[in-house]
């Protein structure tokens, strides 16, 4: 599964960075998580309940972030022991002051039992999770912003 998508988050580059690293932000914007950690620098496991037509899933996500150059880009390697792996590259651009635009490339390749299931339901799951995520994300982005103390 390929996607590719760019999407406004209302607040400058660093405060987009700083969202996309906070992982508070992240457990309250990522739809089905449940727990997110930190296990070493720029390591990081999750456990995920996905919906699936009638049915959810749950995995344990295990994530490597890499080629980071804060604050403008990172990739994302993530593994399942029973779904699959993929790739997230993540690229940040100022658009104004107070706008970021965030350009996300995301590759998944689907094995085990979860590829029984079919890529068009994962795909429909898929991208209406990125769609709740990147909306959360911005509402996060915006209220930490907005919460910061003026300088």
């Amino acid at each position: 599964m390929r996607l590719s998508e760019s999407h406004s988050l209302p607040v400058p580059l660093a405060d987009a960075w700083a969202a996309l690293n906070d992982l508070q932000i992240l457990r309250q914007a990522l739809p089905g998580c449940e727990s997110l950690l930190e296990i070493a620098p720029d390591e990081f496991v999750g456990e995920m309940a996905v919906p699936l037509g009638p049915a959810t899933s749950r995995f344990t996500i295990y994530v490597h972030r890499r080629d980071i150059e804060a604050p403008c880009r990172c990739t994302l390697r993530f593994e399942t022991r029973t779904a699959g792996a993929g790739s997230a590259a993540l690229a940040l651009m100022p658009d104004g002051d107070e706008i970021t635009t965030l350009q996300v490339d995301v590759a998944v390749e689907i094995d085990g039992p979860m590829a029984r299931i079919g890529a068009p339901l994962i795909d429909v799951a898929a991208r209406q999770m990125a769609a709740l995520f990147f909306e959360r994300l911005g509402a996060c982005a915006s209220a930490r912003h907005a919460a910061a103390p003026m300088p």
